[in-house]
């Protein structure tokens, strides 16, 4: 009898001690799947946009690698052309068919989306020229924005052309549809989201700066030069504080950054005060209008930057040939960019197994070169029947 009770004893203690494990391990489980959870949580929370190359011509190139007809960019790539270069992109995940052609010396960059779904598409030109189009009607939830170093447009469903010169001025003309527009500032826009969001001296610089939006309506166009920019640093005193937070922003103090920005002009209320009355002081932005001459040069270039269907365009598998096809409907006004571009006018190479390729042909030593509407082909000289006009 006692050993009965021994062995019973035994054999509950053993039974407790497996319960103890099976729900420690399922705790550990758990606890594991909840600390991954938010990994995976951010990984995927917000969606990415990205573009792919459509027409080509020149120098175009990312940060590593040379762009060519169905190449793929993404945030991360900043693309750049070089002389007698172009390059036509579309967003691949927008609705809107949104087509941007860079033109040459210019540099161009995919911004962050704000909306984890990705319904907003912030795009920036650092320098140069560019041509952008939104095909079509952006729903409610959807936005198209557009940066340059001293301006920020807005737009829904339109045609319109930017330029920054070289003493860094951007100029916005509206070609089609409407446009809001309003002054940007590098220096304020460059700044860590954390002192962008907590500085009440920010706040107020990109409230008073949104006071000045203007809507532009087709034919009309704005220049936003560095100059006036430059005035709203000096007339509020940031020009003089920026530089001294650099350091407490390199070291990671954004706390003791926001606090010199909002106390440049005495407590917190009064810096802003003091920013609201310097940018509201400031000269009214001149509109002009785009001679009828020039508009209609202009609307005969937005013709070629169609876009191709959303669903076509993430299929990975047919989007090349999808694009192909797109170039051959604009194959004469394209190739007219290309003859443009050049300054060299078309030819057909004939090759000795019969076939044609037309396009700006240039002649490497023992080589042709053919710059065609799906890029650039070549052919050793042995392939090579001849040339016609």
């Amino acid at each position: 009898m006692k050993r009965d009770l021994r062995f019973f004893k035994v054999f509950t203690l053993l039974l407790l001690f497996h319960s103890f494990l099976l729900l420690s391990c399922k705790k550990e489980e758990i606890t594991n799947t909840q600390a991954e959870q938010p990994l995976k949580t951010t990984e995927t929370a917000r969606k990415k946009n990205s573009a792919v190359v459509i027409f080509a011509v020149g120098d175009v190139r990312t940060q590593d690698r040379k762009l060519v007809f169905g190449d793929h960019i993404t945030e991360s790539d900043t693309l750049v052309t070089g002389k007698k270069s172009l390059c036509d992109l579309q967003i691949v995940e927008s609705e809107a068919g949104v087509v941007i052609r860079i033109k040459e010396d210019s540099e161009f960059k995919i911004d962050p989306s704000e909306n984890p779904d990705g319904s907003d598409v912030n795009l920036a030109l650092k320098k140069g020229s560019s041509l952008f189009k939104i095909n079509n009607k952006l729903a409610k939830n959807q936005s198209v924005k557009v940066s340059t170093p001293t301006m920020v447009a807005g737009v829904r469903g339109t045609s319109f052309a930017l330029e920054i010169s070289k003493k860094g001025d951007s100029g916005i003309q509206v070609i089609e549809g409407s446009v809001s527009s309003r002054p940007a500032i590098a220096e304020i826009e460059s700044l860590p989201e954390e002192v962008k969001t907590n500085s009440q001296a920010i706040q107020a610089v990109e409230a008073s700066l949104s006071k000045n939006e203007i809507v532009l309506e087709a034919g009309q166009k704005i220049t936003v030069s560095k100059t006036y920019t430059n005035k709203i640093l000096k007339d509020t005193g940031l020009n003089e504080v920026l530089p001294q937070i650099q350091d407490s922003i390199s070291k990671g103090d954004l706390s003791i950054a926001t606090q010199k920005l909002d106390s440049m002009s005495g407590t917190s209320a009064e810096t802003k005060i003091k920013i609201e009355e310097k940018i509201n002081a400031q000269a009214p932005i001149k509109v002009e209008k785009t001679k009828e001459k020039d508009l209609a040069s202009q609307l005969k270039e937005f013709e070629e930057l169609i876009a191709i269907e959303k669903e076509k365009m993430e299929n990975e598998s047919s989007r090349k040939s999808e694009i192909a096809a797109r170039s051959k409907k604009k194959e004469e006004a394209l190739i007219k960019r290309i003859e443009q571009i050049t300054g060299k006018s078309s030819e057909t190479l004939v090759l000795k197994n019969g076939t044609r390729i037309q396009g700006v042909i240039l002649q490497e030593k023992d080589t042709y070169h053919v710059l065609t509407t799906e890029g650039k082909k070549s052919f050793p000289e042995s392939e090579v029947e001849g040339t016609e006009f």
